[in-house]
């Protein structure tokens, strides 16, 4: 597949000054909430409010939540807290409604763990460093719970901020992440993310013209491999066995997967792929 797309010099500017630090795809909200630690890790308590808030849906359409700050389907309530600490705040979503506490308390634990997994994975300083990161349930049944993160980082003597974008979708029934490749196949959205049917999601015409041939630059082989290892939970991909934060995550949204995968930061330093399987 090859593409020739021309980008004049102006608009180059103009996507680069339009796109980078405010890209569209970066949300941020401010919201409130606490719970426990979750794997084992010691963290600090953080603290709980209980004024309404807003969420986004991610068509960028807000939809108000219950002024308990929850959003609830089929008796399964999801409440948003916040974790803090120095110049932290990472929002996660907790549920409550289940008949079975310990699946509960399980649940609740790997949905707080995956979303505090940045801290390592950027390797934050909570004091000389700035991390502030939103959630917004997408979905929420008794079968599964869908949570979408954006955020900012502005490291301590950094050039700029990053905007930063993860998921975290969890099988309620047996309480573990559901992965990209458990309901896609990654050499599939390879090919695809690399052919001309490719669409962008939330993104404008003139950041789109500048994604296209980006594209381009990473091999088909690349991005099978990313999309293997997209999502939670992370996998050891270095010499030492240390756990990776994984380069690309997913949800499903009506039968539309949305993909996220890293990119310049003059682009936004991610972009969203839109893909329907059965239209393909």
């Amino acid at each position: 597949m090859k593409r020739s797309t021309v980008i004049p010099a102006l608009f180059i500017i103009c996507a680069l000054i339009l796109s980078g630090c405010g890209q569209k795809n970066y949300v941020k909200t401010n919201l409130p909430g606490t719970s426990a630690a979750a794997d084992g890790e010691s963290e600090p308590s953080a603290t709980e409010a209980s004024e309404p808030v807003k969420i986004e849906n991610p068509d960028n359409q807000a939809q108000q939540m219950e002024t308990n700050n929850s959003t609830s389907s089929s008796g399964i309530t999801a409440v948003l807290h916040t974790y803090k600490e120095g110049n932290v705040s990472i929002e996660y979503p907790a549920i409550s409604g289940l008949e079975d506490s310990a699946a509960e308390e399980k649940i609740n634990s790997l949905l707080k763990s995956n979303a505090l997994k940045i801290l390592k994975a950027y390797s934050i300083n909570k004091e000389k460093d700035s991390l502030s990161v939103t959630a917004k349930v997408n979905s929420v049944d008794r079968k599964r719970i869908t949570a979408i993160y954006t955020g900012l980082i502005s490291g301590a003597g950094a050039a700029h901020p990053v905007n930063v974008f993860f998921t975290n979708t969890v099988d309620i029934s047996q309480a573990k992440n559901i992965r990209l490749k458990d309901y896609a196949d990654p050499n599939v959205l390879a090919e695809y993310i690399r052919s001309d049917d490719c669409q962008f999601y939330d993104a404008s015409p003139e950041l789109t013209e500048a994604l296209i041939p980006f594209l381009a630059q990473t091999s088909q082989e690349t991005y099978a491999t990313m999309f293997k290892q997209a999502d939670f939970p992370m996998e050891s991909v270095s010499s030492d066995s240390t756990p990776a934060f994984p380069e690309s995550f997913s949800y499903e949204d009506h039968g539309t997967i949305i993909i996220s995968i890293p990119v310049p930061h003059s682009l936004g330093d991610f972009a969203l792929i839109k893909y329907t399987p059965e239209t393909k």
